[in-house]
């Protein structure tokens, strides 16, 4: 086991189950869900088992399931994305939080054999990239992948001290990945960037604001931080025991001044036994979530297992009483349907139009995903008339300015400002009243097109 800062913790990523590939795409939000109380607060949990045993086990120990189940895999093991777990919780109301980590946890954060950013930045990883969006697009529910944690610290290789000290170049690897997998159909991640709450090396070129990759990459804002408490693994004489409020104060400023327009989680949680009163520590945390000191923190996640310290919720009977307190306070039981939702409340709304066109035809639907300096992501969705559709066209004019780059779901044909999407092989029939849907990256301004479609 390798040192650590005292902010965070070392845990080697472990992939626990494996699953084959489903294609399709799509995003469902359930509904028949009322919008949550604007103070709700949403349980994630992760433990060291197969992502569908989580739920059981968490109503076992304390008696609620959670809206987010987490899970790890780390690119050099090569395995497909578990679609079909992510589909079962969400079957259950429950979303998937998969944290996805560039590097072998065989070699050194050194190794000359090891990944780093400018690997990504070359190419060598994108056909991986591709596929693994493929595979999250397949679950055709909404799912989180945190990319890249943790990179304000010298722990991963991936963390910008150990890639030149260069915030650029984790930038650019983030927005890469990002793009490889949209362009693979995954519209439906909500990209989750998380920064330590103590960087390591304390520089300027480790400021995680450097490295925020801009609101068009990303749907969450994430801390990690643990209270190491008394002897840690990495420091037997030291004592590192600190509070919620210690811990995540600063850290929680520093996220609402980096993104003010995004929701704020914890991504890594948790508490030794070791140096203090755990139970208390667990019931000030509560206190805390429910002062309304951290409005815009909506996710936390705790890592619910025991491994370099007695993390879990039920490391004591003290510990467990107060966890169960927590867990089951009001303003901690929002579900997984409604914080699927609570990234988009974030942005604001998006602007919608629907043509209306003759019964048996088809018609389309356009929505700004996000935009910023210079560009933006456009979605239309296909939606067929009452006799279904062999095929579908979608047409629509360019403003002043405007320029598409690329296209998903769908082969692009532009002459001019005239701009004409038609189905691919395996998205052309679709049943009556049946959806599908492309997306688009552009230059420019966006817009509200008016947006056509037919079908032969």
């Amino acid at each position: 086991m390798s040192r650590r800062s005292r902010s965070g913790r070392f845990r080697t990523a472990t992939a626990l189950v494996a699953a084959g590939l489903v294609l399709g795409t799509g995003l469902a939000v359930a509904g028949g869900s009322a919008a949550a109380d604007p103070s709700t607060k949403y349980l994630g949990v992760f433990r060291e088992t197969s992502p569908t045993e989580v739920p059981a086990g968490t109503v076992g120990s304390y008696g609620v399931a959670p809206a987010s189940v987490q899970w790890f895999d780390s690119w050099a093991t090569g395995r497909a994305f578990n679609a079909t777990a992510a589909r079962t919780l969400w079957d259950q109301g429950i979303m998937t939080h998969y944290t996805w980590e560039p590097w072998n946890t065989a070699l050194g954060v050194a190794d000359p054999e090891q990944i780093h950013l400018q690997d990504i930045l070359d190419g060598k990883w994108d056909s991986y990239i591709r596929a693994r969006g493929a595979e999250f697009a397949s679950v055709g529910a909404p799912i989180m992948v945190r990319w890249g944690h943790e990179f304000n610290g010298n722990w991963y290789p991936w963390g910008i001290v150990n890639n030149g000290s260069d915030p650029a170049l984790y930038v650019n690897a983030y927005r890469r990945v990002h793009d490889l997998v949209v362009a693979a159909g995954a519209t439906n991640v909500q990209w989750v960037w998380c920064f330590n709450n103590g960087s390591t090396p304390d520089s300027a070129f480790n400021e995680p604001a450097r490295s925020y990759p801009g609101d068009a990459y990303v749907d969450w804002v994430a801390i990690d931080g643990y209270n190491w408490g008394l002897a840690p693994s990495w420091d037997p004489a030291g004592n590192y025991w600190t509070s919620f409020e210690a811990a995540y104060s600063s850290a929680y400023a520093k996220a609402r001044s980096i993104a003010p327009k995004r929701p704020v989680m914890i991504a890594e949680i948790a508490s030794s036994e070791d140096g203090g009163d755990k139970a208390q520590w667990i019931n000030d945390l509560s206190a805390a979530l429910d002062s309304g000191r951290y409005p815009d923190l909506k996710l936390v996640n705790y890592f619910d297992q025991d491994k370099e310290e007695l993390w879990s919720g039920t490391s004591s009977a003290a510990a467990k009483a107060a966890f169960t307190s927590w867990v089951n306070q009001p303003y901690m039981r929002g579900k997984g349907v409604d914080l699927a939702k609570v990234a988009a409340e974030y942005k604001g709304p998006t602007t919608t139009t629907t043509t209306t066109t003759p019964p048996g035809a088809c018609s389309a639907t356009y929505r700004t995903v996000g935009s910023w300096s210079g560009g933006f992501q456009g979605e239309v969705t296909i939606v067929a008339g009452a006799s279904g559709t062999k095929g579908w066209t979608a047409r629509w004019t360019t403003a002043t300015g405007q320029t598409i780059k690329q296209v998903w779901n769908g082969a692009l044909s532009v002459s001019g400002s005239a701009v004409s999407v038609k189905n691919l092989s395996w998205n052309g029939t679709l049943s009556p009243n049946g959806t599908t849907r492309f997306g688009f990256l552009a230059g420019g301004s966006p817009t509200t097109p008016s947006v056509t479609c037919d079908s032969p």
